[in-house]
This record gives structure tokens, sequence and C-alpha cells, in this order.
């Protein structure tokens, strides 16, 4: 059970770094002649992608052992994971609202998964 919530937070993590890198890949200028492809056919884009059917497999991995309730409400800490990234690598402000809206989907995450 271990090794499979390790798996759920590592899916996480790379889910938050692929959001990331689709950001940056979006922003790409590349090609001028083609400025749609150049958007979807750049290495950060390709790589965001590849993350995620990665993070697709160990998540039906991770799925054999962690129930899928339990699964659902950690996935949703990737809104603090593409947060914290995205202060952290591209510089955007976190608010006061922002602080309290992660705080409170960490909150429900605590409530949704305490045992009775």
């Amino acid at each position: 059970m271990i090794f499979s919530l390790s798996l759920v937070f590592i899916a996480v993590l790379l889910t938050g770094i692929s959001q990331v890198l689709l950001k940056i890949g979006a922003a790409h200028q590349g090609d001028q002649k083609n400025p749609v492809l150049a958007a979807y056919l750049n290495f950060p884009v390709i790589t965001a992608y590849a993350l995620l059917v990665f993070v697709t497999v160990i998540t039906v991995i991770a799925l054999k052992e962690v129930p899928l309730k339990m699964v659902y409400a950690i996935t949703s800490l990737n809104f603090v994971v593409v947060t914290i990234l995205s202060h952290w690598i591209l510089k955007e402000q976190i608010g006061k609202r922002m602080i309290v809206a992660l705080g409170l989907i960490v909150s429900g995450i605590l409530i949704f998964n305490y045992p009775l």
C-alpha cells in the first residue's frame, strides 16, 4: 500500500511538472510559417504529453491497491503543486485568495480521508 501511495504522489508531482511544461510550450514562438504547429510540436509540449502518459500508467498501477476515492482526493493536490511550481519556475504571483483556496483544498483532502 505504501508503494502504491508513493506512486500516487509521484503522479501528482509529475502532473504538476507537465502542466508547467505545457504552459512554457504554449508560449513558445518557434517557426513563424506555421505558428499553430510550432505551439504544439515543441520540446516542452511533447515532454509534457509523454509525462502525462507515464502518469496514466503509474496511476493505473497504484489503483490496484489504493481506493479510488483516495486517489481522486490526493490528485486534487495538483492545484497546490502547479501553483508552487508556477511561482517557483514561472515567477507567477500567489495572492491571498489563492493561499486561502489552496488551504481549503488541503483541508478538504485531510477531512475527506480522515477515518471515522
